[in-house]
Formats: structure tokens, C-alpha cells, sequence
């Protein structure tokens, strides 16, 4: 054989080579891209009371005189913390807001309008941040026992429930939101005449705490989402 024949030879080996390399990358490949999953959810739900009240008792002072409405908040103030000492809180969790003083007589008004009779309003509010949540419906039940004192409560008074304990929680949801994503998929794999095969990809999807109810914002309910990828064989 000469060189000519040699080298083409050559040549149609090399590109068979290169040819059959083609196929079998080219399959594994396909095979890859091929490969079947199905994307599950998984949940998990718990219902847990809320961990920390905090309520923001908020009333208010009129007159003409700044001295004399100072003096209607300072004893509005004494009594809102005593009211809140005598229903089991703590002074320690309580803490004075400063006032704020309207001067009504300089306002926009209508012409003609006359200024109101008493030229300022002025308001306060005592703030509690508490752990004793469960006292507070029950003192919420008696907050009409300042209003037979003469405190003129301003604002609609309403605690605000807060869960702040998610992470001793969270390991032990996402345990069970995987579980329920893993009895999802093989739920689907037998629907499907498939068969579930190993996880492939999985990740945390959102948390979310809301009341568990209007009645009982004291109550909370935590949910957990899961999404998570498996191979079907």
C-alpha cells in the first residue's frame, strides 16, 4: 500500500472513531436528558400558642391649659399601670410612650367655624410587651374599669400576638413536610405504574404564620412547604 493509501486509510479510521465516539456520547446523553422526575410538594402544619402580647394602651387629655392637660395624662398614665399590675403583668414589661399635643386652634377649619372649646388634645399611650399571653383576654375583658375612672381610651386597643420560636420548631416540620412529599410521590409513581426512584433535588419552599382564627389570634398556626424532585424509574 502506498502513502497515498495510507494516509486515507488513515483518515476513514480516524473519522469512524470519531463518528462511533459521537454515538455513544451522544446516547449517554439522551439518556441523561431522558432520565424521568416528578416534583412533589410536601406540607407540614402545626398549631402552636403565640409566644409573645404585646399591647398598646393608648388615652387621651383636652383643655386649654398644657399644665392641667400634662397633669390628665400623668394620672391617666398611673392608672393604666396599675390597672395592668393588678391583672398579673409586670411593670418591668411596661414602658411609657411620650406624648403628643395637638394645638386645634391653629387646624384649618371652615370659615365661620368657631375653634373648638378646648385648644388642645393631647394623647399617651402605656406600651406591654409580655410572655403572659394568656392574661391578656381576660384583661381586655375588664378595660372598661378605666373608662369608669375617667380615661378617655383612644385608638381600638388590641394586643398583638407574636410567635417568635420557628427555629425549635422548623427541623422537626421540614422532617415531616419531607415525609409527606415522599408518600406524595409514591402515590403519584403508582397512579402512574411507575416506580419511585432515589431523591434527586429537594428544598425548602416558604414558613408562614398566621391567627389561627379572627376569635383566637392567640393561636397560631405554622405551615411548612417542601419542594422536592425524584427520580421514576
Amino acid at each position: 500500500m502506498n502513502l497515498t493509501s495510507l494516509m486515507a486509510a488513515a483518515v476513514i479510521f480516524a473519522a469512524g472513531i470519531g463518528s462511533a465516539g459521537y454515538f455513544v456520547g451522544d446516547g449517554i446523553a439522551e439518556r441523561t436528558r431522558g432520565a424521568r422526575v416528578i416534583s412533589v410538594k410536601g406540607l407540614s402544619e402545626k398549631e402552636v400558642p403565640a409566644s409573645i402580647a404585646i399591647w398598646d394602651i393608648a388615652y387621651s387629655a383636652t383643655g386649654n391649659e398644657l399644665p392641667a392637660v400634662d397633669q390628665q395624662l400623668a394620672a391617666s398614665t398611673s392608672a393604666v399601670i396599675e390597672f395592668l399590675r393588678s391583672a398579673g403583668f409586670e411593670e418591668k414589661d411596661m414602658a411609657v410612650q411620650p406624648p403628643s399635643v395637638r394645638d386645634v386652634s391653629i387646624e384649618p377649619r371652615e370659615k365661620d367655624v368657631p375653634p373648638p372649646p378646648e385648644r388642645y388634645r393631647a394623647q399617651r399611650s402605656v406600651l406591654l410587651r409580655t410572655s403572659k399571653v394568656d392574661a391578656i383576654k381576660p384583661a381586655l375583658a375588664n378595660l372598661s374599669q378605666l373608662i369608669t375612672k375617667g380615661i378617655l381610651l383612644s385608638g381600638q386597643c388590641h394586643p398583638e400576638y407574636i410567635y417568635n420560636q420557628l427555629n425549635e420548631i422548623k427541623p422537626g416540620m421540614i422532617e415531616e413536610a419531607t415525609k409527606n412529599a415522599r408518600i406524595a410521590g409514591e402515590q403519584f409513581s403508582r397512579d402512574s405504574q411507575t416506580k419511585l426512584g432515589k431523591l434527586k433535588s429537594a428544598a425548602q419552599g416558604w414558613f408562614q404564620i398566621e391567627n389561627r382564627d379572627a376569635a383566637t389570634p392567640e393561636r397560631k398556626v405554622v405551615r411548612v412547604v417542601v419542594d422536592v424532585e425524584y427520580e421514576v424509574n
